[in-house]
């Protein structure tokens, strides 16, 4: 099976889990929307895509889904990446918003991205202090400071 068929079927179950979550949300008018608005369309639009890639998946020969599977540095990456997610995950309530963001970065574009380090570590400092000036600053969220920050 090619990958992309798989990859769009895999995201249009997601986008019905998504549609099933959001029922009981109200949806509102487009003057004035309910808190159901903005998920469903993101699920609709989600979905819409989903479904283009399913199709051109089974329609166009493509990568099949093993193949990235076979390349022993592929897999390394993924798994990788894979590990710093569940690491960030874990430890963002702990170290804080822009310590796990800059490692995330770090692991991203060092070892998976295959850059140097000087772009490494710019990139870190950018996107983590950039990601948390927009989303702390702008946007007021309320991000996790961690135990290393006020």
């Amino acid at each position: 099976m090619r990958a992309d068929a798989v990859g769009g079927a895999a995201l249009l179950v997601l986008a019905g889990l998504a549609w099933v979550a959001g029922r009981g949300l109200p949806l509102g008018a487009l003057s004035r929307p309910g808190a159901g608005f903005f998920p469903r369309t993101l699920t609709l639009l989600l979905a819409a895509l989903a479904l283009v890639l399913l199709v051109r998946g089974l329609a166009r020969p493509g990568a099949d889904f093993t193949e990235p599977w076979t390349d022993r540095s592929a897999r390394r990456r993924l798994l990788l990446m894979a590990g710093a997610l569940v690491f960030y995950v874990a430890a963002v309530g702990t170290l804080g918003y822009l310590v796990t963001t800059a490692a995330l970065f770090v692991v991203m574009v060092r070892w998976v991205g295959g850059r140097g380090w000087a772009q490494a570590l710019v990139a870190a400092a950018l996107c983590s202090a950039g990601s948390w000036y927009v989303f702390g600053r702008l946007l007021r969220v309320n991000l996790p400071a961690g135990a290393l920050l006020p």
